[in-house]
């Protein structure tokens, strides 16, 4: 009984010592960059998001790079949709990592008064956490919300 209470006990020592390694701090998880956001969506006919005019700062590195947002859709809605936003970005190393189509995975940000937040990820791995007010619905197309960097 002693030797099963022994082995027992290393072993849970063991597994402790291997948490703790690996629950230690992440540099993944401290922002890579932060970004501020203002996407305005117009809807032409029957509610196709034609006309997304979006223009956002990302701060990167101590450098800043503008960039828009292309792709985000009304749904059946006519009218126009403003989000105003700022935000985090994860796991990016390199500026080139940061353009690409986002998806949502987690959140989500409704039209009302409150500050709200949505996760994205884009196919390179980048996650991006936006926090913003939304004025009307907006959503992101089943390809994506494509970011790109202007000059």
């Amino acid at each position: 009984m002693n030797k099963s209470l022994r082995i027992a006990t290393n072993l849970l020592f063991a597994l402790s010592l291997l948490y703790g390694n690996a629950y230690a701090a992440d540099p993944t998880l401290e922002p890579s960059a932060t970004f501020t956001l203002d996407i305005k969506a117009l809807t032409m006919f029957s509610g196709e998001s034609a006309v997304p005019l979006s223009k956002g700062v990302l701060t990167f590195q101590g450098k800043q790079y503008p960039f828009t947002v292309l792709a985000v859709t009304m749904g059946n809605r006519f009218g126009e949709a403003e989000l105003k936003a700022t935000g985090y970005v994860y796991g990016m190393k390199d500026i080139s990592q940061f353009e690409g189509s986002y998806f949502q995975i987690g959140g989500g940000i409704k039209p009302d008064d409150a500050l709200e937040t949505v996760t994205v990820k884009n196919e390179k791995g980048v996650i991006a956490m936006v926090s913003g007010k939304l004025t009307a619905p907006m959503w992101f197309p089943s390809t994506g919300a494509v970011v790109k960097l202007t000059k």
